[in-house]
């Protein structure tokens, strides 16, 4: 089973039992699954960066409702615009983002779907884990890459930079390992192991998610004040 970058990012920001994303990646999760589409949509030849800005080569659908959304918003926009405009953009544009990444989960037997209700009136939704195996694997390869006991590949870098970038790299690695783990992932994410080209892509959009979680998080504070 091949789950998609923006899968594998909320089952990890995602509380087993509890079903809801966790506090750490709550404000981030939006644009880190915005990130992962661009990402995804990179690697599978349908755009490209010129000039850093995102231009659509290939319009042909991905079978993926997410990315095939994204792809075609990219392809009719009056303008080229750079990945940091798109990764806030497109949580805007495709309503509960996360959730049609949870019902995709749901659809593969991962997860499961239940309606709560807050005061028994108002309906809320969460998705506690079914299949604990996908997550576990994927927890794992990043842990080993992490560790340095597999080579990275494109997905796997771009997947830890999602995490690293959305703040859930402690949900990887354990206490004691946190410090050395962070350092051990800037080098990573600073050097070329995969080839400049993609290592280019993932610092793209991997800026762009920080600046939108930054902004959100000041927009947030400035609302409350």
């Amino acid at each position: 089973m091949t789950l998609t970058l923006a899968e594998q990012l909320l089952l990890i920001a995602t509380h087993d039992q509890k079903g809801s994303i966790l506090m750490a990646g709550a404000t981030a999760i939006p644009y880190g699954i915005a990130g992962a589409m661009l990402l995804e949509l990179s690697m599978k030849k349908r755009i490209l960066w010129r000039e850093k800005r995102l231009v659509v080569v290939d319009r042909k659908p991905t079978g993926y409702v997410l990315q095939d959304q994204a792809l075609e918003m990219i392809a009719i926009a009056p303008k080229e615009k750079d990945a940091k405009y798109w990764v806030s953009r497109l949580p805007r544009k495709i309503k509960k983002v996360d959730r049609c990444v949870y019902e995709s989960l749901v659809e593969r037997g991962i997860l499961t779907h239940v309606e709560k209700h807050f005061l028994w009136v108002i309906p809320y939704q969460r998705y506690p884990e079914r299949d604990p195996q996908p997550e576990r694997l994927v927890r794992e390869k990043l842990y080993d890459l992490i560790r340095g006991r597999i080579m990275p590949n494109e997905r796997l870098l771009a997947l830890l930079s999602l995490v690293y970038a959305c703040g859930l790299l402690n949900e990887i690695v354990p206490k004691g390992e946190r410090r050395e783990a962070k350092k051990a992932v800037k080098e990573m994410l600073a050097g070329d192991k995969v080839g400049k080209a993609v290592k280019a892509v993932v610092d793209e959009v991997n800026a762009a998610v920080m600046a939108a979680i930054v902004a959100s998080t000041a927009a947030s504070s400035a609302a409350s004040s």
